[in-house]
């Protein structure tokens, strides 16, 4: 009776894996584009080779960018040595971006500020930092109404005057698209 039990919910598992795995497959990946290039009477035809081609743009500090529903600004890039009680290791600084959501959409969509990670110029890629530096301005989670809009700081620890910051912004667990914005 109990390996009876046991198969079944093992074929429910395997049936809810399946249906959770096809249901990603038919949405289109979607491309970051700033906001003031996007054109509404573009050809269908203008659409598909900007689509086959899926080149990467990267954006910079104050650009509109959309993707999805989702339009991210970063306004502001401030550096940080900590506080008397909250250091970053030695020869690394805290990078605290300030950063823009908007939902231009006609559903809610969700905010995170594990949706945003830094690179460096090393190659590493950071899930931002926990510090207080920024506490009383920090980016919460939440979800946007149509036409809502959400602002707040996300901190990283990163080397010392590096120049090759990018900050990413993947926005929601199962898109596989990233607004790449170089903070220098």
């Amino acid at each position: 009776m109990r390996s009876m039990a046991k198969r079944k919910i093992g074929a429910l598992l395997t049936v809810l894996l399946a249906l959770l795995s096809v249901s990603g497959c038919g949405e289109l990946e979607e491309t970051p584009e700033k906001v003031s290039q996007a054109a509404e009477g573009e050809s269908s035809e203008k659409k598909e080779q900007v689509t086959e081609e899926k080149v990467e743009e990267v954006f910079s500090v104050g650009e509109q960018v959309k993707l999805g529903d989702n339009i991210l600004t970063v306004s502001k890039v401030d550096k940080s040595n900590g506080s008397d009680f909250d250091k970053p290791k030695a020869g690394h600084e805290f990078i605290i971006v300030t950063v823009e959501i908007n939902n231009a959409g006609d559903r809610n969509i969700s905010y995170n500020p594990f949706d945003f990670k830094m690179a460096n110029s090393q190659g590493q890629i950071v899930d931002q930092a926990f510090t207080t530096v920024d506490s009383d301005t920090s980016l919460q989670s939440g979800e946007l109404a149509p036409g809502g809009k959400v602002s707040g700081t996300i901190s990283f620890e990163q080397p010392a005057n590096d120049q090759g910051l990018q900050l990413h912004y993947t926005p929601g667990f199962w898109s596989d698209s990233t607004i790449k914005i170089n903070l220098q």
